[in-house]
């Protein structure tokens, strides 16, 4: 895990945010079929992602309405769980694009 957030802090970093998406949701699916404690987090996380990729293509309303998917599991993030600090670090960039990118439209 510690390994894919850290791919995942970095392409977003970069803004590459498909690429973020791509890189959690191979994490996602693996641990969906263990019905993992984390699953819900990471589809969170997928999304939050992915909503700045609308961003960047203007589709603004798609790009809400996953934002919305990535609040929904926010609650998920509590310390203690794995790698609690980079999950943490995600969750501030993320949040970083949303003032910058997506604020305004809400």
């Amino acid at each position: 895990m510690k390994e894919v957030l850290k791919d995942f802090i970095k392409a977003l970093d970069e803004e590459r945010f498909a690429d973020a998406h791509e890189i959690m949701e191979k994490k996602w699916k693996e641990y969906k079929k263990l019905d993992h404690p984390l699953t819900k987090l990471l589809k969170g996380y997928i999304n939050g992602a992915t909503a700045f990729e609308l961003v960047k293509r203007g589709k603004t309303e798609g790009a809400k309405r996953l934002w919305g998917v990535y609040e929904k599991y926010l609650p998920l993030l509590k310390e203690g769980i794995e790698e609690f600090e980079l999950f943490e670090e995600a969750d501030k960039k993320l949040k970083s694009f949303f003032e910058r990118d997506l604020k305004e439209f809400f």
